[in-house]
């Protein structure tokens, strides 16, 4: 796929995501009900989400609930070109930044995360995403590992990404309406 094919893609689902968010209000409590029925992840293990951006879906209600249950959490904070993960709760004052990110204070604690939730704008059912183009999650995953759960709602998904070297597959996607692991590339 070329780059301006991508473009064309990455336009259309920001306008599915956009149309998405409208008709699921409820999207972000959803996805933590189905997150819980399937998960049950030790306390020990440091879970990195996302502060909704745009037409994200809303992954707040499931970051709430995973520290009202003494999970430890972190978001991420882009600095130049690399994102690391600091330690995010409730409390937490968010500054926004570059990409109208909304970011925990740079001095807070740095963690690496046992458990990646990925925001993203497409997917299949391989686990291939399509993201912002900007590469900061494949950046972060070439240096860290961790259990990848890309996060969308259920008509973000396509029938191929295509995959360039450089991109790292997700393990499972995790929609408003089901969990899905990803297939054998």
């Amino acid at each position: 796929m070329s780059a301006d094919e991508k473009k064309i893609l990455r336009a259309h689902m920001k306008d599915q995501r956009a149309l998405s968010l409208k008709q699921n209000p409820h999207a972000g409590k959803d996805l933590a009900n189905i997150f819980f029925q399937h998960f049950d992840f030790s306390n020990e293990l440091i879970i990195g989400g996302y502060w909704p951006i745009g037409s994200e879906l809303d992954l707040r209600p499931l970051l709430k609930q995973l520290y009202e249950k003494d999970h430890t959490c972190a978001l991420p904070c882009i600095e130049g070109n690399e994102m690391t993960f600091h330690l995010w709760n409730p409390e937490t004052k968010l500054k926004q930044k570059k990409y109208r990110t909304l970011e925990p204070p740079i001095d807070a604690e740095i963690v690496s995360p046992d458990i990646l939730l990925v925001p993203l704008l497409a997917f299949d059912r391989k686990g291939h995403r399509l993201g912002y183009g900007k590469g900061f999650y494949d950046r972060y995953l070439e240096k860290h590992t961790a259990l990848t759960i890309g996060i969308a709602f259920q008509e973000q998904e396509v029938q191929q990404i295509p995959r360039q070297f450089h991109d790292h597959a997700l393990n499972m996607i995790l929609t408003n309406k089901e969990l899905i692991k990803a297939l054998p590339s």
